[in-house]
């Protein structure tokens, strides 16, 4: 199956092409076109979150894709433009549920917060992604739907987190750079996990969404993340000096990362002989 796209998947790589052209012009014209004297470091973060998906994204397709694909250069280019679309679309949805916008807050207001938010979410989605292309299987749509099934896990953790520890509010409003670094942290450990809970073999839509259930986990990560922020509100209130966190709210997000980490070495792929090296398995979910 090399180049010998059917007619469904090649209106797909018509569609994927102009929305990711669309999306990418939008991005860097919105980069040039904006003024504002102090975002300097959030045009350069931003220039480049485009570009390390590329890498991130081929990486995975060329090393730990499914076996019709590795070799194939159009299928490559065809995922990769799925990956952008589905990449920008789950930024709207952050938008959406997360009240983030990487225009709005990141770019235009220099929310210092918002951008290591934004940052995170832009990677939690890339990893989503690269997760759900790790493994074999018959076709673009397995992908989608073993991608969607961590881009809805993801946002609805990312909501119920915000319902005890309002920290949407707080990044945007209150431009809490500390909760943002450890919010945006949690956003990429969280795709780590959902990464590797939509990776591996495809057998049926069925068995898919039992075998996302490894990413259990993630629900204890995200429990972690609501004690630690409850614990920040609450010095806040005690009128404690809470611009001095830099270091601990590091410590937090370098922790939910580790826990990331251990949870996809715990749980190795099955079946593929690929997955039997750790490591290779860990790099094709992070990279």
């Amino acid at each position: 199956m090399r180049g010998n796209m059917d007619g469904f998947e090649f209106l797909i790589f018509i569609f994927t092409t102009f929305y990711t052209i669309l999306c990418i012009s939008s991005w860097y014209r919105r980069l040039i076109d904006s003024r504002h004297p102090k975002n300097t470091t959030a045009r350069f973060v931003l220039a480049l979150l485009p570009i390390i998906t590329f890498f991130i994204v081929l990486y995975t397709l060329r090393e730990l894709a499914s076996f019709d694909v590795v070799d194939d250069s159009i299928y490559i280019l065809l995922y990769i433009l799925i990956g952008y679309t589905l990449v920008f679309f789950g930024l709207k949805l952050v938008f959406c549920f997360f009240d983030l916008s990487w225009i709005d807050d990141a770019l235009n207001n220099n929310n210092k917060a918002a951008l290591f938010a934004i940052t995170g979410a832009f990677l939690g989605l890339v990893v989503i992604y690269s997760g759900a292309n790790i493994g074999d299987g018959p076709g673009w749509w397995c992908v989608i739907f073993a991608g969607g099934l961590g881009l809805i896990s993801w946002i609805l953790l990312g909501v119920l987190i915000n319902k005890y520890t309002q920290v949407f509010e707080r990044i945007t409003v209150e431009r809490d750079m500390y909760c943002g670094i450890r919010f945006g942290l949690y956003l990429l450990a969280s795709g780590i996990i959902l990464g590797r809970a939509s990776a591996g073999d495809w057998t049926s839509f069925f068995m898919t969404v039992v075998e996302f259930l490894v990413g259990w986990p993630v629900l204890l990560l995200a429990l972690l993340v609501v004690l630690i922020e409850r614990a920040y509100i609450n010095k806040a209130k005690m009128r404690e000096n809470v611009n001095n966190y830099l270091y601990s709210s590091i410590y937090c997000g370098i922790i939910y990362i580790l826990i990331a980490i251990v949870c996809v070495v715990i749980f190795p792929l099955p079946e593929n002989p690929v997955y039997g090296s750790i490591s290779t398995g860990f790099l094709g979910v992070v990279l």
